[in-house]
């Protein structure tokens, strides 16, 4: 029972972050999704700009396919091009750093749309670290598979919840 807590406290903090879209926050080291989701019906032909504090390019994607990216987001910034046409234009920042923490823009001009949010970056990631503070309750011995099945929740509820819009 103590380990089932665990998991529903972690889930339960997780998808309430999920909600909030204005404020992310991340581990450095980690990775964090910022969303980007348009549900009315696209143009056949659509942009979006992601940009950060700097208004740098955090990546461009014309017409469907990533084109621009700083070098500061290279091999770190993915999106989810398969999910293009369905208005999910998010983007997965790994390796955090430091100096990723401030606000980011995505715009899609074309339909008038626009989402901000601001990325918090904090200590170290360790994997004894929860995303959303400490627990009620641990569960030593299965903490690590706890963390790691609360990650696959995560993503698999922020697919899903994606896919509908």
């Amino acid at each position: 029972i103590i380990c089932e807590c665990v998991v529903f406290s972690l889930v339960y903090h997780q998808l309430q972050a999920s909600s909030s879209q204005s404020v992310r926050t991340g581990f450095i080291g980690g990775e964090v999704l910022l969303p980007c989701v348009y549900s009315e019906k696209l143009p056949k032909e659509v942009n979006a700009f992601w940009r950060d504090k700097d208004d740098k390019v955090v990546l461009d994607i014309f017409n469907g396919r990533e084109d621009k990216m700083d070098p500061k987001f290279k091999s770190r910034v993915f999106s989810f091009p398969n999910q293009y046409e369905t208005g999910n234009f998010s983007i997965l920042i790994k390796d955090l750093r430091a100096d990723d923490a401030g606000p980011y823009d995505c715009d899609i001009p074309k339909v008038g749309y626009q989402t901000k949010m601001t990325l918090k970056v904090t200590g170290q990631f360790s994997s004894t670290s929860t995303l959303l503070g400490t627990p009620q309750c641990l569960c030593s011995s299965n903490l690590n598979k706890m963390l790691r099945l609360t990650a696959f929740l995560y993503q698999f509820f922020v697919s899903f919840f994606f896919s509908f819009q």
